[in-house]
């Protein structure tokens, strides 16, 4: 099920499922959102809601079932975007190092992909290309009630099937993986890599309590997500220079506004480093500049 569809069953239709949409008013549909908000659900989770309900109601308007739409002037929570810190290559391999050896490569397929949680803990054995190097986006686990569900679909239209590089770091940890790990086979023949310690299709929610522990023992900061190393991916991907248009095509965003509006930061050291690249412009060799313990001021510059 297409995360619009679990927005309509789960959010939409128990509010608005018998009501007639002309009898719907701006008053009915804020206050929707209000109960949405109180029930606790996360701010950017109640936009994504209210525009799978909005898109309802426009495709009604546009088909002349509705004279006009309910959605005006609609009060929604503000999303408070977290401040991107991209991950160290230390951080990231104390991660590794931390996590159960079942699982440890999904820390490379993160941060070497770019994938989201439910599409590396979907990732099945026909999605990767050893040979070329590359890594196509299929299908996804979603929580479906209490149990994981292995589906052919991705969280929007961009990211199913997108190929993304699987770099050497990610391909070497993807091969160990495989040679120490056995997959998961599931009734439609779909060899999935990797499986919790009971055999089955990893739920998010378990796999989030093994990575915390692991977050702990690595010494990374509590509130660090699986989504941080997608964050890290791109960042250290635009920082080397890889085109905007492509690395929202490996991010599987819809625009490239999208993705300026998410990566805006720097990389940590890229300051320095671009230092010497600056320098080489003017000058043929960089070299390190003493810093005095005092500047004095140029005579003819003050007479001037």
């Amino acid at each position: 099920m297409c995360p619009s569809a679990i927005n309509l069953r789960k959010h939409i239709q128990p509010t608005f499922g018998g009501v007639l949409l002309h009898r719907i008013e701006p008053t009915d549909v804020q206050a929707w959102v209000n109960g949405l908000k109180a029930k606790g659900l996360a701010p950017r989770t109640v936009h994504l809601i209210y525009k799978t309900f909005r898109a309802c109601i426009n495709s009604a308007v546009r088909k002349r079932v509705l004279p006009y739409s309910p959605c005006v002037d609609i009060d929604l929570p503000k999303v408070q975007k977290k401040r991107i810190v991209p991950a160290t290559r230390e951080q990231v391999w104390a991660l590794y190092k931390a996590m159960p050896e079942h699982s440890r490569a999904l820390i490379m397929v993160g941060v070497g992909c770019g994938l989201r949680s439910g599409e590396a803990l979907g990732l099945c054995e026909d999605a990767i290309d050893f040979e070329a190097g590359t890594l196509t986006v299929r299908r996804q686990v979603i929580k479906v009630q209490s149990r994981a569900e292995l589906v052919g679909y991705n969280k929007t239209e961009t990211s199913h099937m997108r190929e993304v590089p699987l770099p050497a770091f990610a391909h070497r940890a993807l091969l160990l993986h495989l040679d120490t790990q056995s997959v998961l086979v599931t009734p439609e023949g779909h060899r999935v890599l990797f499986r919790s310690s009971r055999g089955n299709l990893f739920r998010r929610d378990a796999f989030y309590k093994t990575f915390k522990k692991a977050l702990e023992e690595a010494g990374l900061p509590l509130d660090f997500r699986f989504h941080d190393l997608r964050h890290t991916f791109a960042s250290h991907a635009l920082d080397q220079g890889v085109p905007e248009s492509t690395v929202q095509l490996y991010m599987g965003h819809a625009s490239t506004e999208e993705l300026k509006g998410t990566y805006h930061h720097q990389v940590k050291g890229a300051a320095a480093r671009d230092r010497v690249a600056l320098e080489t412009v003017f000058f043929e060799e960089t070299a390190e500049v003493d810093v005095p313990a005092t500047v004095e001021a140029d005579d003819e510059d003050d007479a001037e």
